[in-house]
Formats: structure tokens, sequence, C-alpha cells
């Protein structure tokens, strides 16, 4: 099998893929509102039942839930589009390079020249003179 590509991004599809969400969230709330008159006239047909004041109530909370599915539709419409724009000029900027940050606090490195332990990098170990150990100083390297 081949080496995975990862993705690629196509601005004028994302770009027309929003135009397309903020159209159709556009003619929602004029649809939606032809919903009240038949919901309004089935519910006065019933008056003096329970089930005409629950048949307007259907139909106002259908209402209300439509009109917040046309904004999310106009929103997420209008994300695409900026989505677009961003990847449009990303694809205009210049590569990126990076800078040397300088160390505030003068941090020493230790460990490693030359692909050897340097000095510094010795932990140093004094056996006190009660010790049983043989020799009074003893270095022994750090282990990674």
């Amino acid at each position: 099998m081949g080496q995975d590509p990862g993705f690629t991004v196509k601005p004028g599809e994302l770009t027309a893929a929003g135009n397309n969400a903020v159209t159709a969230a556009g003619k929602l709330p004029e649809e939606t509102a032809k919903l009240a008159e038949p919901s309004s006239k089935a519910a006065g047909s019933l008056a003096g039942w329970q089930s005409g004041a629950a048949l307007q109530g259907c139909g106002t909370a259908w209402k209300t839930l439509l009109d917040g599915l046309s904004n999310d539709m106009k929103s997420a419409g209008g994300n695409l589009i900026s989505c677009a724009q961003t990847y449009l000029n990303a694809d205009h900027l210049p590569p990126p390079t990076a800078t040397a940050a300088s160390d505030p606090f003068g941090t020493k490195v230790v460990g490693v020249t030359g692909g050897h332990l340097t000095e510094d990098a010795q932990l140093p170990y004094r056996a006190s003179k009660s010790s049983t150990m043989a020799s009074s100083t003893a270095r022994y390297p750090i282990c990674w």
C-alpha cells in the first residue's frame, strides 16, 4: 500500500457548501411561517378539546425548532466560507522560520559533548571516613 497522503482541502468546495447552507437557511423562516396558519386552523376546529391546545403548542414548538435550525445552518455556512478563505490566505503566506529564543535564566547545559559525558555530568560521591568502602572518594557517572 502507498503512503497515507493525509487529507486535501478544496477551498472552492468549502465555499460552495457554505453558500448553499446560507441560502437554504435563508429560505427556512419563510417556510416555517407557513406552519402557523394550518396549525391554528386545525387547533381552532378543535376548540374545547385538549388536543386543540396541544396541536397549537406542537406547531409553535416546531416553528421554534426550525427557526433555530435555520440560525445554526446560517452560522455553519458562514464558518465554512470563513474556513475556505483561511485556507486560501494560508496558501499565500511565506513559510515559517524558526528564531532562536534567549534563555532568561542563563541555564548551564551539562551532559554530553562529542558522545561522552562531560565532567559536569559526573555524579560525585564522597564516602565518609566511617564508611566501609575502601576508597574515601569515588565518582559514579549518571546512568541514563
